[in-house]
């Protein structure tokens, strides 16, 4: 791609943050082109036009120095005569604080439209010849969202004067401000990337219900017109919990002409959702019309539209992420008239789906509510929560990509977070635990996950060129790692100012110093790494970090024990070994291979009878806690948790997966600032998470041990290549699966026969090798497409009896 295109901006003032700039550019056309290709990027947002119709929004959140540019086909929207390409760009505030250190850098756009004629090749880019404005139509001194999101936005519709169509005079605009050179050193925007996945895919939604509505001294009629089902809304939503009554008229009508009237309704769309509501109304006297948003029913103001006399057609600018959508009218004169209302849902387009299902429903649905979980969190790259801040965590993505493995069969996305990370390496060989863009949040256990994603990514794929593209990115992070060794080779000083040690979200774990939990993780990064050293072909890294993580495993169980007894302690500190002993620390060191295999096993079964050990509330480490209790043949206690945890969310109203959860408290209770669930209790300016993607992990863990799919090793990473078919023994009386491969799908069904077997039966796709080390008396069949059918037995009466889980603490 050869950029003329320059990236421009105008001159703002004050204020500097929130700033909507519009800008055009008008053209003539001899006759339509046989092809046009618009390129666009900007800092932070966009949406672009041609001759008055929108053709899309982004870029992708990027780091500056790595930003992405999307890529439209505008020849069918071009004409003879008069055109004009044109967009809306905004920026947050290069000064404007925020918690995750995302919306960086000064606002720039950049547009290159290249178009294909009779006469040969023509290109509009943007220049100094560009028109530009501060856009009349939002407020620009508003309040924030929160301290880990953007500004409120208030629109107002009288601004709207045609301003991206051909026809319209531009005379009296400034001309634009050229900052930089498309892709030039020293610029905020060293690279403009191509894009790395495809573009999000986009579904109308109706509401599935309504919560409520309320008259406030004004009156609503008709609100249930656009309920899905009424007859007045397309279904896109989940079923209501009762059905919606007859529509009575074919919109909604608000009165707000009482003063003091503050009408509204509160629309429920039956789980979260990611996107942008829209409403189109008529107003013969204007009036204002305000937006609230709420994972649970703790609705937020967020958007305020004042209406023009006149059909207003409303639509947030920012997406917005809420299951309840709350609409409330203020100061009509006359009343106003609703004759549209839904949303566009919007989310990472997975092309393949699995499946699980099996003879307990409650697995069922919290399989499903994983999956689920995962699309709405999988957008531009993979999200925490999409309400509070979006971001890139590394640990969520984790998590996140092993389910859609096994959930949907998809690797670009995964691998495009991974990348992500890369770019935005600290120059010490650390990774920030967030991202897309650089910042300074320092979790140093978050560094070895971000390898544990590379490699998991690697072993599913197969994917040897991305490997080789973040092996200089590794070595350097080993480099890092090194450098915070004792003399022992433990990790020290986890506890120093500015460093967030994390293992898990709760405040009980002792992270002083030597922190058991990470020196861990520190010995499983090394065995990875050495092992990617191997396949790369650096023997001399692999020999040397073997031999480290040997002495580093040693130092762990000599200093890091109870004297004397199993279990490890959470650290140690120059004043002696910590009196703390957690299920956190001592599953690290199950999972990480600290433990030998009997030593490990005689742990989890201290661990699940423990009552006295603080209980885990955050979703996210009990993915670690369900691999270790798989590995070492405790299935059955390991479904007891799946049950009493996220079971526990679903009975009390859970669609998506809350970020922390404590199932003793007062089933009244969901997370929340007031009511508890959370580290962050009575901290109001901190937003709860309805809406977690770290707490997927029975999605990928049932389809492994129930439904007896394990493609963790798909790819052939280090030491795979083949599909395991290995359903544990469980207490259920038949399963079935299906997980998308990049072969074609693997099926597979088993039934109880009695107290002791099950019969298996898995169907393979062309060319998918298998391995199991639990099925007896198998027969595989050949098909003549290449596809084969393996069947066989198992036995239901091995690992962990359903006992040993009952006194598991959650």
């Amino acid at each position: 791609m050869k950029w003329v295109a320059k990236w421009i901006w105008g001159r703002i003032g004050e204020p500097s943050s929130n700033v909507y700039v519009e800008t055009r550019k008008r053209f003539r056309l001899e006759a339509p082109p046989r092809g046009a290709t618009v390129r666009i990027s900007a800092n932070q947002e966009y949406e672009l036009f041609v001759n008055g119709a929108r053709l899309g929004r982004g870029p992708a959140p990027a780091d500056p120095a790595w930003k992405y540019y999307d890529v439209y086909d505008a020849a069918s929207l071009l004409r003879e005569g008069d055109n004009v390409i044109a967009a809306v760009a905004y920026n947050f505030g290069a000064a404007e604080p925020i918690v995750t250190q995302q919306r960086r850098g000064p606002g720039g756009v950049i547009v290159q439209l290249d178009l294909d004629g009779e006469g040969g090749g023509t290109t509009i880019a943007t220049d100094r010849t560009w028109r530009v404005r501060r856009s009349p139509r939002w407020v620009p001194v508003v309040s924030r969202q929160h301290r880990w999101g953007g500004f409120k936005e208030m629109y107002l519709c009288a601004g709207e004067d045609g301003w991206e169509t051909a026809g319209y005079d531009d005379s009296a605009w400034e001309r634009a401000v050229e900052i930089a050179e498309a892709e030039a050193a020293g610029s905020p925007w060293s690279r403009l990337l191509a894009p790395e996945i495809e573009p999000l895919q986009a579904e109308r939604i109706a509401p599935s219900g309504i919560v409520r509505i309320e008259s406030n001294y004004g009156r609503v009629e008709g609100a249930e017109r656009f309920v899905a089902g009424s007859g007045g809304a397309e279904s896109g939503a989940a079923a209501a919990p009762e059905p919606p009554s007859p529509p009575s008229t074919s919109a909604m009508t608000v009165d707000a002409s009482v003063p003091m009237s503050l009408p509204g309704v509160v629309y429920d769309f039956g789980a979260v959702k990611v996107g942008y509501p829209e409403l189109v109304v008529d107003a013969p006297e204007g009036g204002v019309v305000q937006l609230l948003f709420g994972e649970s029913l703790e609705l937020e103001l967020h958007n305020t539209f004042v209406l023009k006399p006149g059909t207003n057609r409303l639509r947030s600018f920012g997406r917005r992420a809420f299951r309840y959508l709350g609409i409330r009218v203020q100061a009509t004169p006359r009343p106003i008239t609703v004759t549209g209302l839904d949303a566009e849902f919007v989310h990472y387009r997975f092309r393949e789906q699995g499946g699980f299902s099996c003879s307990d429903p409650l697995l069922n649905r919290i399989w499903e509510v994983g999956r689920y979980t995962v699309q709405v969190n999988s957008q531009h790259h993979l999200e925490d929560c999409p309400y509070r801040e979006g971001a890139l965590w590394v640990v969520d993505a984790v998590v996140m990509a092993k389910a859609i493995y096994h959930a949907f069969g998809d690797t670009a996305l995964a691998r495009k977070c991974i990348l992500q990370g890369a770019r935005i390496q600290n120059d010490d060989g650390s990774i920030p635990g967030t991202g897309p863009e650089r910042n300074d949040h320092l979790l140093p256990d978050f560094c070895a996950h971000w390898l544990f994603f590379a490699d998991d990514y690697i072993a599913y794929s197969g994917d040897r060129s991305l490997l080789e593209d973040v092996w200089p990115t590794i070595r350097r992070l080993l480099g890092w790692f090194e450098r915070q060794e004792d003399g022992d080779c433990l990790f020290a000083g986890a506890d120093r100012n500015g460093w967030w040690c994390f293992i898990d979200w709760a405040d009980y774990l002792d992270k002083r110093d030597r922190v058991t939990a990470l020196s861990c993780f520190y010995y499983r990064a090394l065995r990875k790494a050495a092992a990617m050293a191997v396949a790369v072909g650096d023997g001399g890294s692999a020999a040397a970090w073997e031999a480290k993580a040997a002495r580093l495993r040693e130092s762990i169980r000599r200093k890091l024990r109870k004297p004397g007894e199993l279990l490890f302690a959470d650290c140690l500190t120059d004043d002696g070994l910590s009196d703390r002993v957690s299920m956190q620390t001592n599953f690290a060191a199950i999972w990480s291979g600290v433990a030998d295999p009997a030593e490990a096993d005689a742990m989890c079964r201290e661990l699940l009878r423990s009552r006295e050990l603080p209980p885990i509330r955050g979703a996210f480490f009990y993915h670690i806690v369900l691999e270790a209790l798989l590995e070492y043949g405790y299935a059955e206690p390991a479904l007891l948790l799946i049950r009493r945890f996220w079971g526990g969310m679903l009975e009390r109203g859970a669609t998506t997966w809350w970020e922390t959860f404590e199932p003793d408290r007062p089933a009244c209770t969901v997370p929340s600032p007031y009511q508890g669930h959370t580290p962050t209790y009575l901290s109001d300016h901190i937003p709860v998470s309805h809406c977690h993607g770290w707490g997927a992990g029975p999605t990928y863990w049932l389809a492994i041990a129930v439904a007896g799919i394990d493609v963790r090793e798909l790819g052939g990473g280090v030491g795979g290549g083949v599909v395991r078919l290995d359903p544990r023994p469980v207490s259920l009386e038949w399963a079935r699966g299906e997980v998308p491969t990049s072969r074609g799908i693997v099926r597979t069904r088993w039934r109880r026969l009695d107290e002791t077997t099950a019969k298996f039966r898995a169907e393979l796709p062309p060319g998918l090798g298998w391995t199991s080390s639990v099925l007896e008396r198998t027969a595989v069949t050949r098909h003549e497409d290449g596809s084969a059918t393996v069947e066989g037995l198992f036995r239901l009466d091995g690992g962990g009896s359903a006992e040993s889980g009952k006194a598991l603490t959650v």
